[in-house]
């Protein structure tokens, strides 16, 4: 805009000083061409544009000599609030989007926590049936778990009932007549 800028303005604005013979307008034109003669002068006074930083006057000075040049300032305003628009806009979603993979990282990390958890409470739960200690849970012992009012509570939590104490063994066992660790946690897990 920079480049356009020099061409639409500083151009048009050194021919008509040219062709000017009257002093004060020489010095208006001079002044202006302090604000935009020269690359590194006018990109200086598009971010003055673009910041609204106190522009009017001298835009309003320049469309006495130039009236066309409203079109150029109102172009670059609209582009760069379109652009700068965009640009918030990007960095918004790319934050919302990193917020999105954070909250996806944290829920695995909870159901995780919450796996481990459950695993714990039935190890505590295989250990609390194993009376004998021996690592195996005989047909016995299973369904006397479900007699004892803290451990039908946690058969419960566990959404098993009473009445399903022999079907849930059978489905445990492998065959032995006993519920080792394995077949307990392999069955728990899936």
């Amino acid at each position: 805009f920079a480049i356009l800028g020099l061409s639409m303005i500083c151009v048009p604005l050194e021919s008509k000083r040219a062709g000017i013979t009257d002093v004060e307008e020489i010095r208006r034109i001079d002044e202006l061409l302090q604000l935009f003669g020269g690359l590194d002068k006018m990109m200086f006074t598009l971010v003055q544009v673009m910041l609204g930083d106190s522009f009017h006057a001298y835009i309003r000075e320049l469309i006495h000599f130039l009236p066309y040049t409203w079109l150029y300032f109102y172009a670059y305003i609209a582009l760069v609030c379109v652009v700068l628009m965009n640009l918030v806009t990007a960095i918004i979603v790319e934050n919302a989007m990193e917020t999105s993979r954070n909250d996806h990282v944290q829920q695995l990390q909870d159901k995780h926590e919450k796996h481990a958890a459950e695993m714990k409470q039935l190890k505590v739960l295989f250990t609390l049936m194993d009376q004998d200690g021996s690592g195996t849970l005989s047909w016995s012992e299973f369904k006397l778990s479900f007699k004892d009012k803290e451990m039908k509570n946690k058969w419960r939590l566990l959404d098993f009932r009473p009445e399903d104490c022999r079907e849930l063994f059978q489905l445990l066992d492998d065959g032995d007549g006993e519920i080792d660790v394995n077949e307990f946690f392999g069955a728990s897990a899936a």
